[in-house]
């Protein structure tokens, strides 16, 4: 497995990048840390760019070291990746070059200020890139994601494609996963469905569900084409997110 962990050397994407070890720690993985910067290329600045060049490789070799210290697989390996492109591009870059499965990405805390990558920039790689992503909360320690909320827009996914999905589902193997049907006005069940899989009734998604969400799951599943859900959650502006912390991490699920 190939994956992709966005840094910018904060204590945030640092989390981020241990939580991609250890939810990956029975898997065999090449993991490409990936931190962008904007280098000034003007002939007048070439020490300033020297000095910033060998700054950012030092700090991506170290972030290198410290999770090849930190994991216990010997079939995780470690490897850099610098860029000075915008981020969309450099992660599309990354995904074709190094064959990406898997995204990790830091979703910073409301007290935290933006950072190069990660901040209103996670909202920009949900959206646009089709990859399966991880965003990983401040400060969240991995737990075995026990519990895992699934929230549904039945006009956007069907339940044979709910189906496809959990039989092709190669994470999280060991949830037991919830269906959680968002609606948007009062309506019937359009489906009947035998899957042993709880369904909750359909609720309108507000931020005090998302609260109890939080308390009750280890882990929010989005599937990549509710792009519905994802604003709500994600959106910089009025996406929950916008005024209220992420405490589990959130899958957002392409395939």
């Amino acid at each position: 497995m190939n994956v992709l962990i966005l840094t910018d050397f904060s204590d945030t994407s640092d989390n981020a990048g241990r939580y991609a070890v250890d939810f990956l720690q029975k898997t065999a993985a090449n993991f490409y840390l990936l931190n962008i910067h904007n280098f000034n290329f003007d002939r007048s600045a070439h020490k300033l760019l020297d000095k910033e060049l060998v700054g950012t490789l030092h700090n991506l070799e170290l972030g290198v070291k410290i999770l090849e210290y930190y994991t216990k697989n010997k079939q995780h390996k470690f490897n850099t990746i610098l860029s000075s492109e915008n981020l969309i591009s450099a992660v599309r870059k990354a995904m074709l070059e190094k064959k990406i499965d898997l995204i990790f990405i830091g979703a910073v805390s409301q007290e935290e200020h933006a950072h190069p990558i990660l901040g209103d920039h996670a909202y920009d790689v949900v959206r646009k890139i089709k990859c399966n992503i991880i965003a990983v909360p401040a400060g969240c320690n991995f737990e075995n994601p026990r519990k895992a909320v699934f929230p549904v827009d039945r006009t956007i996914l069907s339940t044979l494609e709910q189906q496809k999905i959990f039989d092709n589902l190669a994470y999280l193997n060991t949830s037991e996963f919830t269906l959680l049907e968002i609606k948007d006005v009062d309506k019937e069940y359009s489906e009947n469905t035998k899957d042993s899989i709880p369904f909750k009734a359909p609720v309108f998604f507000t931020r005090n569900l998302f609260k109890n969400i939080q308390k009750e799951f280890d882990i929010i599943f989005i599937f990549g084409k509710n792009l519905n859900i994802c604003d709500r959650l994600l959106h910089t502006e009025y996406g929950f997110t916008a005024n209220m912390d992420i405490e589990i991490p959130i899958f957002v699920y392409h395939g």
